[in-house]
């Protein structure tokens, strides 16, 4: 960092000390920034190409976290000053306190809420993209009389998941398991995501499954735990060294268990979600979903790129979501193509359900949408078209923030 910007940085944090009253602010933390490294180059979607199981003999790789762009401070070493000014150039935006990108580990100021004080950088206990949404405020933080949720070893917030290093996890049967929650209170009402990933081998288990998807950076602002658990093969119940019986669903009846166990009395569960994306979504259909031990929990799916709704979505929410270029063999669809595609094979369970017929709604950035709308309380069903192949990210930030609230919405 060069010294002009340690001293700009000196300077806004110490103006935003001394309106709180705090005396000299010091010198500020490190600047948070996504990592710029990344693999290959954007695909003709311009979404981030992220690796395939393949990928792992290519050696090392750290891809951009997906869904936020990356925060760069500006090199004021090599600005140069305005003609006539004097000595060295310090900018200070002033009106508003605008300052997007400054990251002050340690400064936590629950309930401060400044107007015109927008500081996006500044970090709650845990929170890792810097661009995530707000924490939860009033009743979704539970009892502010109560303590705030916590469990030893894993800090609240939302997590940085990047490639090269692994998000906080906890032991389960063994097994490493990712888990992230929101910083709310005990009683706070939340949403259990859990993720299947795809063909994958062990180093991308939890990195392209959680940057392809990235609902962790909306832990805080939609309170979700998230639980991310990986198969002992590159595929689950496959690929294990044991044909005879399934080696990972034990281990799965044992990480839902854990959370409720863990966090069912501090916690409201108001939902349990199971995410699959190509082998996971076909995991989901055959095994997970229909499964007898889940059905009083599980309460909706989102299958990416599988098999569509599981076979026992007559109890279950189902979201789909496909690539166009994957089902076009390459090439785009198609309008006819999109409505047939479109269908899926909800319109089976969504009819029962109270839910209207399927209309198509606005596009959601470069993702195309349908729903099946006015379903009975606590049912949703939609279809979600990407542009890209079967790999490419869902992290587009319109289409995520929609789908994650059609996820909360039969809460």
């Amino acid at each position: 960092m060069t010294f002009e910007k340690r001293v700009h940085i000196h300077v806004v944090a110490g103006v935003l000390l001394g309106l709180l009253g705090c005396g000299d602010g010091g010198e500020a933390g490190p600047v948070g920034a996504a990592d710029p490294m990344t693999k290959g180059a954007a695909g003709e979607t311009g979404q981030q190409q992220l690796p395939s199981a393949s990928d792992e003999a290519s050696g090392p790789f750290t891809p951009a976290p997906s869904g936020a762009a990356a925060v760069t401070m500006p090199d004021m070493a090599a600005t140069e000053p305005p003609a006539g000014a004097a000595g060295m150039e310090m900018p200070m935006e002033l009106p508003g306190m605008d300052m997007p990108g400054m990251d002050m580990p340690g400064m936590n100021m629950p309930g401060m809420n400044m107007p015109g004080m927008n500081m996006p950088g500044m970090n709650m206990p845990g929170m890792g993209d810097p661009n995530a949404p707000a924490p939860a405020v009033g009743p979704m933080d539970g009892d502010p009389n109560a303590p705030m949720v916590s469990i030893e070893g894993v800090p609240c917030g939302s997590p940085r998941v990047g490639f090269t290093s692994s998000p906080p996890t906890v032991k389960i049967t063994d097994r490493d398991v990712v888990v992230a929650y929101p910083c709310a209170h005990e009683g706070a009402q939340v949403t259990f995501f859990l993720f299947l990933h795809g063909t994958l081998g062990d180093a991308q288990k939890v990195p392209f499954t959680m940057n392809a998807f990235p609902i962790h950076n909306f832990v805080d602002s939609h309170n979700v735990i998230v639980v991310v658990p990986k198969a002992i093969g590159n595929q689950w119940n496959n690929n294990d060294g044991d044909d005879t019986q399934d080696l990972d669903k034990p281990h799965l009846y044992d990480v839902v268990d854990w959370v409720y166990d863990t966090f069912g009395e501090k916690f409201d569960i108001r939902s349990m979600w199971a995410s699959g994306g190509s082998w996971g979504a076909a995991y989901l259909n055959f095994s997970f979903a229909c499964d007898p031990r889940f059905e009083e929990r599980l309460r909706g799916v989102r299958m990416v790129v599988g098999t569509g709704c599981p076979r026992c979505s007559n109890r279950l929410s189902c979201i789909v979501a496909e690539q166009e270029l994957e089902e076009g063999g390459g090439m785009p669809l198609s309008d006819p193509e999109k409505e047939m595609k479109s269908s899926s094979n909800i319109d089976a369970f969504a009819g029962p359900h109270g839910c209207d017929g399927k209309m198509k709604m606005p596009d959601l950035g470069p993702v195309r949408h349908w729903t099946w709308p006015n379903c009975d309380p606590g049912w949703v069903h939609s279809y979600y078209l990407g542009p890209g192949n079967h790999a490419d990210p869902w992290n587009d930030p319109t289409s995520m923030m929609h789908m994650v609230d059609e996820i909360k919405s039969i809460e």
